[in-house]
């Protein structure tokens, strides 16, 4: 058995085991005469890596798989995502690939699995800058500013907020908040950005705008998670109160200059 965070390279040797929820599962495509189905999985710890089935196979893993259902995958293997056979195939931006073959045993796991609400690490928002536009990343870090609701009276848009998370390096993201997560926590955005609350925001795809992503059905918003990357930000929550002005100030900014665009 091998959990996903552990995958090197000399995992792709040998066929493993691993149990893992389907988070997601895509529509059957084809590429060049082939079609393949594409997953993307999340084990206990909370890491997602995607998972594809290619040839006569993947209908049966199609009718078998289904949504927030966990299971035992036994006997995979593991491919580097830089062998991408069709192009711009994965979406996580991750090492590793799980790859589905004809007879990878799918079972009820044996045992009660329990996926953790957030994963292991979460991605650095310097490394989210750099990933291309419609992928998808975790990030986390402390609300300094959340907008008004835009586009409230416009029935050709949907009404959306900007909310800005800041990390350790005072770096910003810009979080484009859609529904159903808008209307879902409609009364925690803004105590949120008073109180300088810790935010994660899991599956957010990187959007076109500089340093910002947007939520998705798939996202998951969690306001003050437990995990070790939200405890190393409370000093950072201790030190943005002391220095109110200058930091909401800028993130202010940044947003009308965005929602003005």
């Amino acid at each position: 058995w091998v959990e996903f965070h552990e995958v090197e390279l000399e995992h792709i040797f040998w066929r493993w085991d691993v149990s893992a929820m389907v988070f997601w599962k895509g529509n059957i495509r084809e590429y060049g005469g082939q079609e393949y189905l594409r997953a993307i999985l999340v084990d206990e710890q909370g890491t997602k890596m995607e998972a594809v089935a290619c040839g006569n196979h993947h209908m049966m893993f199609n009718n078998v798989l289904i949504e927030g259902e966990t299971y035992d995958f036994l006997g995979v293997y593991f491919t580097p995502t830089y062998v991408d056979p069709i192009p711009n195939m994965y979406r996580l931006c991750e090492y590793y690939v799980v790859v589905l073959l004809p007879d990878t045993v799918v079972k009820t796991p044996q045992r009660p699995i329990w996926i953790s609400e957030c994963p292991r690490a979460f991605r650095k928002f310097e490394d989210v800058y750099r990933q291309p536009v419609d992928t998808f990343a975790d990030v986390i870090g402390v609300v300094v500013y959340a907008s008004e609701i835009q586009d409230r009276g416009d029935f050709r848009r949907r009404p959306n907020k900007h909310v800005v998370i800041m990390n350790q390096r005072k770096n910003f993201i810009i979080i484009h908040v859609n529904d159903p997560h808008l209307q879902r926590h409609i009364w925690e955005w803004r105590r949120a950005a008073y109180q300088f609350k810790t935010l994660a925001a899991l599956h957010v795809k990187i959007s076109t705008m500089q340093g910002g992503v947007t939520t998705t059905d798939y996202s998951q918003i969690i306001f003050s998670p437990t995990c070790s990357d939200a405890y190393d930000l409370k000093d950072l929550c201790k030190q943005i109160r002391a220095e109110r002005k200058q930091i909401t100030k800028p993130a202010r900014a940044l947003t009308l200059d965005i929602i003005n665009k």
